[in-house]
């Protein structure tokens, strides 16, 4: 008698659990999985959303009250009305977490440049001042783009650093691409400052080795010799 071989409908798969249906999930796995990923999603809606400095993204930094100050010196000691309010709240928040006196030294400051002096008067009222030293020390942040120096400095602008303007319609600012690929390949653009023009040569007068003046020319040579005796 031959051996009886059931047929593939059925045998029997031991591989599932009790209860298994033909999809390949129980319902105990269903509803673990339903649970914890209500759990999960309740979790999150409580994590802050986080910005790229560490900071909640929804979290505007809050610009100091001597903000306006800071910008009105600002614009005044450089030259340069279109500096930017966001950036001034944030050097202004540096510097008054750097320094307890700069609070105070930015009031006289700022009654300083509401006399709208040029650049240059303005820092020497600034001089007079005894503030010389905080002038030229938001000059130079403006500038630079950083308050402070070594490991413990700040970087608030980079491509808006003002060293960087005046040579802007020639050079574009390091480490950025200049006009797009190969840009190498083309006319640099035209500058502001016209070119040196070459003095044409001039031509010196002939000579006979004896300079002759012009004023009062030399009496015409005898053409006739004298009588001789």
């Amino acid at each position: 008698m031959a051996d009886h071989q059931p047929g593939r409908d059925n045998v029997a798969d031991y591989s599932r659990t009790p209860g298994e249906d033909r999809a390949g999930i129980s319902r105990r796995q269903w509803a673990v999985g339903t649970i914890s990923m209500v759990v999960l999603g309740a979790g999150l809606t409580r994590l802050p959303s986080v910005g790229a400095a560490g900071e909640p993204a929804d979290a505007a930094p809050v610009a100091p009250p001597e903000t306006a100050a800071f910008l009105a010196f600002s614009k005044a000691i450089t030259g340069h009305p279109e500096l930017d309010a966001t950036t001034a709240g944030r050097m202004c928040a540096a510097m008054l977490a750097a320094s307890t006196e700069f609070s105070a030294q930015l009031q006289k400051l700022a009654m300083l440049a509401g006399q709208n002096l040029e650049p240059k008067a303005l820092l020497a009222q600034a001089d007079t001042a005894g503030l010389r030293g905080t002038a030229l020390s938001i000059v130079a942040a403006w500038y630079t783009g950083t308050i402070g120096t070594g490991p413990k400095s700040q970087m608030f602008a980079y491509a808006k650093a003002l060293m960087y303007q005046p040579v802007s319609d020639g050079m574009t600012v390091p480490t950025y691409c200049n006009y797009g690929p190969v840009w190498w390949t083309a006319a640099p653009p035209a500058v502001r400052v016209s070119a040196p023009v070459e003095p044409k040569p001039t031509v010196n007068a002939p000579t006979t080795g004896t300079p002759v003046s012009t004023s009062r020319p030399p009496a015409a040579p005898k053409t006739t010799p004298s009588a001789t005796r």
